[in-house]
């Protein structure tokens, strides 16, 4: 009787693949060797492997990359329990709740000043449209920024106005105050 199994999946009908092997060669004082086909055997322990920076593109050392213990405690705590409180938490929020949210706020807002600073990258120096670009797809937050832009201009021309001179109470005359 015929034997009606396929041969597809016997391992002599898969086509190689490139496989690596451990082996022991003579000279290495014990370290194993890994050899892949077409090339020598590379001792691992030998090979230089670039370490990952601990802080990218400039990172402030109060950044999500170093533990809570070394970097200062509560940077905007008091500022978070006042929100917590005003969206519904009781009044003195616990400090755990504190440092789970400061951390988030705090790896947000290196995040964005990270991809605001490599938008800028070719230019040196990031203003205010490079944290434009990168919020324009989030469109509350883009609003939230072109609204305090707009309130920012209209208290700096208020400020103007308000370094007018007034009428001089002394000299009973308008010193170069417009009509």
């Amino acid at each position: 009787m015929a034997d009606n199994t396929s041969t597809a999946n016997s391992p002599a009908a898969t086509p190689p693949t490139t496989a690596t092997a451990t082996i022991a060669t003579p000279g290495t004082g014990g370290v194993p060797t890994v050899a892949t086909p077409g090339n020598t055997a590379i001792n691992p322990a030998s090979v230089a492997v670039p370490k990952k920076p601990a802080a990218t593109l400039g990172r402030p050392p109060g950044s999500t990359n170093e533990p809570r213990n070394k970097r200062k405690k509560y940077v905007f705590g008091k500022e978070l329990k006042q929100l917590m409180y005003g969206f519904g938490d009781v009044p003195n929020p616990a400090n755990d709740a504190v440092g789970v949210l400061e951390d988030m706020l705090i790896e947000y807002l290196t995040d964005t000043c990270t991809q605001a600073a490599a938008v800028a990258d070719k230019r040196g120096k990031v203003n205010v449209e490079d944290f434009k670009f990168v919020l324009r797809k989030d469109a509350k937050k883009r609003a939230r920024v072109d609204e305090l832009l707009y309130m920012n201009e209209d208290i700096r021309r208020a400020k103007r106005i308000a370094d007018i001179p007034e009428l001089d109470s002394s000299k009973g005359n308008a010193k170069d105050a417009p009509i």
